[in-house]
């Protein structure tokens, strides 16, 4: 299965947990068109189209892929599927 866009009632929002940088305690939005996501895939969660993510510490990617992943397992997140 290729990865799929995913649709949601807002975008992705998380606080950085990065201690290492200035980033810790910044808020990061991620919206949702940029956000693909493949259950066959480690990391399930592709976050590369959202720009800031590269940007990002390596414990901050961790933490919004896993988010994403939570909220696609939880429901709170659908995974379109191409008509």
């Amino acid at each position: 299965m290729a990865a799929q866009p995913v649709t949601g009632a807002s975008p992705v929002t998380f606080i950085s947990e990065d201690t290492l940088t200035l980033n810790a305690g910044k808020q990061y939005q991620i919206p949702l068109p940029l956000i693909l996501y493949d259950p066959a895939a480690s990391p399930p969660a592709d976050l590369s189209l959202w720009p800031e993510f590269s940007k990002l510490a390596a414990a901050d990617q961790a933490l919004a892929q896993i988010l994403v992943a939570t909220l696609v397992n939880q429901g709170v997140l659908s995974t379109v599927t191409p008509a």
